[in-house]
């Protein structure tokens, strides 16, 4: 266990979570779901800012297991290589859903320790698990009382490229900002987004365009996840047309993918490419029939994030990008699909970077971004 005491930074970021983003009352169930069972700083801040607040905070690691997020030294990835498909697939829903009930707010606190520990996991075995769990993951993610973070560790930084201590300073330059002001800067934003028809992207090997007409975009600033800096929506599903190439590396379940090429045709993958990871990206597209359709369009904007971790949360925010989610949308009116949206059990993000020069976004006519700028 770490004894460290909590920083001034730990227990700002912690004031973040409860009163920005959860508004946490008095008598209120929290639930602090973390990786693994050691107490970083961040996470006994989070208790003890709870405990000021009349809460009731509980800490667990078990939701964060089944979804593939928390290593326990290796105990995870044993049960998925050498365990029968039956043990594989065993997941404790009872459980599991009674701690989803019993919490009125979630705060999720994931710490990588080893990003390609499931890369030689089998596709179907990590499918099967995240089947089970979804509608207990849906309950969590739709009640709009969650926010999830990534707590640094030395193989994030690994990855990354950079050393440890310069990670720690970055997280926490990243995280607090003042995100009132940051969704006063993107409401305009927003507000083209709720307004727009089409959306087109033009870039290296890039010329995308994404029917939005009826949806309505959702500003992020640090409502779900810290740190925060985006403005996305739920794309009409059979709009997509063209190719699309992400240049930023991504890690997907273990698995590290670089140079992502997609071709759509009425908003499906027709043609998918990789110039790294090409079977990982085969098998996830084959996780059912929503994985090559689209559940979210987004633009980066914390321009506080300026370098790709390999870490989606915060490569996603850096500002100058645009990314997209395959999978599943969310089913809200602002922000998702109430109707017609996109059904899978996976979602995830891809980030491509909009700072290259020539690379423009449009709005209908109207330019949005170019060359990594914002012009609304």
């Amino acid at each position: 266990m770490h004894n460290n005491t909590p920083s001034k930074e730990d227990f700002e970021l912690a004031q973040i979570f409860l009163d920005h983003s959860l508004r946490l009352k008095a008598g209120e169930n929290v639930l602090i779901s973390v990786s693994e069972h050691i107490s970083n700083t961040l996470i006994q801040a989070v208790y003890l800012e709870a405990i000021k607040r009349g809460a009731n905070p509980l800490i667990e690691s078990i939701t964060n297991f089944y979804i593939n997020r928390a290593s326990y030294s290796g105990l995870n990835h044993s049960l998925l290589t050498q365990g029968s498909d039956k043990q594989a697939a065993h997941i404790p829903l009872d459980v599991i859903d009674s701690l989803a009930n019993w919490a009125d707010a979630y705060v999720r606190i994931t710490s990588n320790f080893n990003k390609t520990e499931f890369a030689d996991v089998a596709q179907q075995r990590i499918t099967k698990r995240m089947n089970q769990i979804r509608p207990i993951f849906d309950k969590i993610i739709d009640s709009d009382r969650w926010i999830l973070t990534s707590y640094p560790t030395e193989d994030m930084a690994k990855h990354a490229g950079v050393s440890f201590d310069w990670l720690k300073e970055f997280f926490y330059q990243a995280c607090i900002v003042d995100y009132k002001a940051m969704g006063v800067q993107l409401k305009k934003l927003e507000k083209l987004m709720d307004k727009g028809s089409i959306v087109k992207l033009v870039g290296k090997n890039t010329d995308l365009t994404i029917g939005i007409e009826g949806r309505l975009a959702k500003l992020c600033n640090g409502q779900r996840n810290i740190p925060d800096g985006e403005v996305f929506l739920a794309p009409n599903k059979n709009t997509l047309e063209g190719p699309i190439y992400f240049d930023m590396p991504t890690i997907y379940s273990g698995k590290e993918m670089q140079g992502i090429y997609l071709e759509f045709s009425k908003g499906k993958v027709i043609k998918a490419q990789a110039d790294k990871g090409q079977k990982h990206l085969d098998d996830i597209l084959a996780t059912d029939a929503g994985s090559r359709f689209v559940g979210e369009f987004a633009f980066g904007a914390n321009y506080n994030i300026t370098k790709a971790l390999k870490d989606t949360l915060f490569d996603e925010k850096i500002g100058g990008t645009i990314h997209m989610a395959l999978g599943r949308s969310y089913v809200e009116k602002r922000g998702g699909a109430p109707v017609n949206g996109n059904k899978s059990l996976i979602h995830w993000d891809i980030v491509k970077d909009m700072r290259l020069k020539g690379s423009t976004a449009y709005i209908d006519d109207k330019v949005v971004l170019k060359d990594g700028k914002l012009l609304v």
